[in-house]
């Protein structure tokens, strides 16, 4: 199985007061423990390292990225990638458009986030971090 990680699950791992922190912290494990595989776009973990800025020193910050690069896979954003998320006009947000853009071209099973209202004109299934961790759990 192959899924791709929106910023906000991983934000709300790293987070402890987020809404959705423990729900995240299980499905991260799992994705940590590589029992999953999972991908995230190269430009959620810029976003990350600017998110956490209140929560974490740079030594802090650095340590879980690096830890993400080494347990998740990282895709980039290229040119394709780009011209991909501008053909999809119909989202107000190009972050949005560029997840579901690398999501698309990693060929991933379904992308989890919490903002499914966002991802609405993905033609990959999105599911929040609880549907995300049943089908996983029913896969192991």
């Amino acid at each position: 199985m192959k899924v791709f990680v929106d910023t906000n699950v991983i934000a709300d791992w790293l987070i402890p007061t987020n809404t959705f922190h423990a729900e995240a912290t299980d499905f991260m494990k799992l994705c940590l423990q590589r029992k999953v595989y999972a991908c995230v776009s190269s430009h959620s973990l810029t976003d990350l390292f600017y998110i956490t800025r209140k929560y974490f020193n740079s030594n802090e910050r650095y340590t879980f990225i690096r830890l993400l690069i080494s347990r998740l896979g990282v895709l980039t954003e290229d040119a394709a990638v780009f011209s991909t998320a501008l053909k999809n006009s119909v989202l107000a947000d190009l972050e949005d458009a560029l997840q579901i853009a690398c999501a698309e071209r990693e060929g991933v099973d379904f992308i989890v986030t919490e903002n499914l209202k966002d991802f609405t004109s993905s033609k990959i299934p999105t599911v929040s971090i609880k549907s995300a961790l049943e089908k996983v759990a029913n896969m192991l």
